[in-house]
């Protein structure tokens, strides 16, 4: 079910140059995070449990107050109960609770104009699993794929100071309102240069959407130098990463030359990735040191 959700959602990016859509409604203030557990903080049990508005996974021996949370946003609405990602089972046998917002409809909105009902879905999902003082609001992490990831980008944009880091995978950033310059937090990119729905340079003829231009936009959001650094970690994997950000903060992209649109490892049939690097892998080295 969820490659169906993903391909569904791959034609709506395309034919939506990832900004299509018209659902409207208003947006709600922005909630703080909760910074401490109450006094009757406690873990839900572990394993998977559903939450309103999505589904939680949370790791054995989770501790109140002191748990990190990856929030991870798919296609389609539906979440990954199945774990094809592989976020699910590589993150909480490292101690992260991995939470999945779910939606009735197939496409998450990526601006103003199609709509805020998502921000304030996944914003209030997001207060209400805080509340709990299980988890470390210092500690909490988005990412996502596809439309899932430039919705993850959005939330980060809308709620600036909530997440320790970002982590979009094969995301469309065209159709995204400009981001405030308050939103600062790590952020990582993953994108492969065979993706024809969101390719890596945007699309002609302006090159919207590029994303080395989305990311150096975040590493001046977040004060790093102006040029970055290039390495080749593996064949077919190029890291550029800049440096000098204020407060410990990181900013990379990771370019995956041959691979297509989709999660990098997640298997067959998508994507055809030649590279070999695992997305997920990628995103637990990252916000592993990741705080707010």
């Amino acid at each position: 079910m969820l490659r169906q959700r993903l391909i569904a959602a791959t034609a709506l990016l395309a034919v939506a140059g990832c900004g299509a859509g018209a659902k409207r409604h208003a947006a709600a203030d922005p909630r703080p995070a909760q910074a401490d557990p109450p006094a009757a903080a406690s873990c839900p049990r572990a394993g998977t449990s559903d939450v309103d508005g999505g589904h939680l996974r949370l790791p054995a021996g989770a501790r109140p107050g002191s748990t990190p949370l990856i929030v991870v946003l798919v296609p389609g609405g539906g979440g990954d109960r199945s774990d094809r990602l592989g976020v699910g089972a590589a993150a909480t046998k490292r101690g992260f609770a991995v939470l999945y917002p779910t939606s009735e409809d197939t496409f998450w909105a990526l601006n103003h104009e199609q709509g805020d009902a998502d921000v304030d879905a996944v914003t209030g999902l997001l207060d209400r699993t805080l509340a709990g003082g299980c988890f470390d609001a210092r500690r909490v992490s988005i990412t996502g794929v596809s439309n899932g990831a430039g919705f993850a980008a959005r939330m980060a944009c809308a709620l600036p100071g909530r997440f320790a880091a970002v982590v979009p995978v094969a995301a469309g950033y065209r159709a995204l309102d400009p981001c405030p310059r308050t939103a600062r937090a790590s952020f990582l990119d993953i994108h492969g240069t065979a993706d024809t729905v969101v390719p890596y340079n945007g699309k002609k003829p302006d090159r919207a959407g590029s994303v080395p231009r989305y990311t150096a936009a975040w590493a001046r959001r977040d004060s790093c130098a102006a040029r970055p650094v290039q390495s080749t970690p593996r064949r077919l994997v190029t890291r550029v990463r800049y440096r000098g950000c204020d407060a410990g903060l990181r900013v990379e992209r990771l370019r995956l030359s041959g691979t297509d649109h989709g999660w990098s490892g997640a298997g067959p049939p998508l994507p055809d990735h030649p590279a070999g690097l695992s997305a997920t892998r990628e995103l637990l080295r990252f916000v592993a040191t990741a705080h707010r």
